[in-house]
């Protein structure tokens, strides 16, 4: 009898470690993918800041290309307003 309740209790220990390493298995493994996810998505926050970045100087580039068109247009329009009205006196 002794004997018997001896086995039985070894095989419920056998049978709820094989769930509990089961179990630990799981959480291993949905750390390990919860690690991985995050790690992307760092890289992919570092890489959208490199490109705001760029987008940034792009921008500025832009904006100046603009500022010196529009300086040399109204320094034209000025030029040929100012020949027009002594065109016009003569």
């Amino acid at each position: 009898m002794v004997l018997a309740a001896g086995a039985q209790a070894g095989s419920e220990l056998v049978q709820y470690g094989a769930i509990g390493i089961i179990a630990f298995l799981a959480l291993l493994a949905v750390r390990v993918l919860f690690a991985r996810v995050t790690a992307a998505a760092d890289l992919e926050r570092q890489r959208a800041d490199r490109y705001e970045e760029e987008l940034r100087k792009l921008n500025a580039d832009i904006q100046e290309r603009y500022l010196t068109t529009l300086s040399e247009a109204t320094r034209a329009i000025s030029a040929a307003l100012a020949d027009h009205q002594r065109d016009v006196k003569r």
